[in-house]
């Protein structure tokens, strides 16, 4: 028999952390064909590595770009990565794809997942046949593509369900003047990618790195930046999408950079090909120019949301004379978020604060509002180093 005593059992508590595992979920929308009994076209469905591609019949004879893009995809962001595949149709174009429309295949894709998707990768292998239409020195089909595809992701972001989309710059004729210029609209969920890994199929285009981008874009955190030289080189080999090398349009990468494109680029004293950088199709106002501050804002949407949920619709005390919150109450919801965020989002920004002004009437109007604030991390753009020779005496 065990002395008499009191026993103390600890258990996993419950403390309103919010876990996510959703940041680096993908989803990839590929022309190709269907394989019987396999693979159907507008049905989405879940990778979890390279064997899966035997599972469901992809062959690079007959679905060239799907072989190319997820053999990229894995590559970049590892076996195990989550990824949703949806094949449409040779014949279909990219602003079919992203239209917003029920049943539309970016809508398809999203919804399949419930919301969890966070970063999406489009891309089209045209036929042989295919008859460029030439627009701002791009195939006309993704300047459409790029806003309709934008209008979904701000209908999405509505449901608290964020992602970001990498589109190809399919067809570019190789010039600058006249260029259609990305960070002249208004579409900081679009990315738009000008690296090649080059030809596939009967196609007369190279075809956009999608896979690859968004493999890398997969594996690292939110806050991090798509081109970081830390990360190492992301391909040995690689074009443009008109078909010539990096070192061949040396002298435009300054403009295609500024014109906020996606592309390889070079370091002196290192191999391989890196990423330019993670522009959006937007201006450099926009606080969501760059791929991973959109990603760490809608990290922390998803956070807000999921804290706060449960507290709709129930009961909280108020001030008897004023109908005001009191100060306690407001201090606890404060409270609650900063613990989610600071947990959640340890390492990948600076610093968040939250206030809830206890003046609010929330009997008249049950309504309560909760500002916070973050404060990023930094990213080095640009190191100037200062150098001269000094003569001591």
């Amino acid at each position: 028999m065990n002395l008499p005593n009191v026993k103390i059992v600890i258990g996993s508590g419950s403390m309103g952390n919010v876990t996510l595992s959703d940041d680096g979920i993908s989803g990839m929308i590929l022309t190709g064909t269907a394989v019987p009994e396999k693979l159907e076209l507008n049905k989405v469905y879940v990778l979890g590595g390279m064997t899966d591609l035997k599972k469901y019949g992809i062959e690079e004879k007959t679905n060239p770009l799907l072989v190319k893009d997820l053999t990229a995809f894995y590559s970049a962001a590892g076996e195990g990565a989550e990824l949703h595949l949806l094949v449409v149709s040779e014949a279909t174009t990219l602003t079919q794809i992203c239209a917003n429309e029920d049943g539309s295949p970016l809508n398809r894709l999203i919804n399949s997942a419930a919301g969890r998707i966070r970063l999406v990768g489009i891309n089209r292998n045209t036929p042989a046949e295919y008859e460029l239409i030439a627009e701002k020195c791009l195939d006309a089909d993704i300047i459409t593509a790029i806003t309709a595809a934008q209008t979904v992701a701000d209908a999405f972001l509505e449901k608290i369900a964020p992602f970001r989309v990498f589109i190809p710059a399919i067809g570019w004729t190789g010039e600058t003047d006249g260029l259609y210029q990305p960070r002249e609209g208004s579409c900081n969920r679009i990315a738009v990618v000008m690296a090649s890994d080059g030809k596939i199929g009967e196609s007369k285009l190279y075809s956009a790195a999608i896979g690859q981008v968004l493999g890398r874009a997969a594996k690292i955190s939110v806050h991090q930046n798509l081109g970081r030289v830390r990360d190492g080189a992301i391909a040995s080999t690689g074009y443009m999408t008109d078909g010539k090398t990096p070192e061949e349009h040396f002298s435009e990468l300054g403009i295609l950079n500024d014109a906020g494109y996606i592309f390889y680029r070079t370091y002196i004293g290192k191999n391989g090909y890196y990423l330019n950088g993670d522009a959006m199709a937007a201006p450099t106002t926009d606080s969501y120019c760059y791929l991973s501050s959109g990603r760490v804002i809608d990290k922390a949407a998803v956070i807000a949301y999921r804290t706060y949920i449960d507290e709709i619709l129930d009961n909280i005390e108020v001030d008897p004379e004023s109908g005001t919150i009191p100060t306690a109450i407001c201090k606890s919801f404060e409270a609650s978020i900063i613990r989610a965020v600071n947990t959640n989002m340890n390492g990948e920004i600076s610093s968040f604060t939250a206030y809830i002004d206890p003046s609010q009437n929330i009997l008249a109007n049950g309504h309560m509002e909760i500002t916070c604030k973050i404060v990023p991390l930094a990213t080095l753009r640009e190191i100037t180093v200062n150098l001269s020779l000094e003569n001591p005496a």
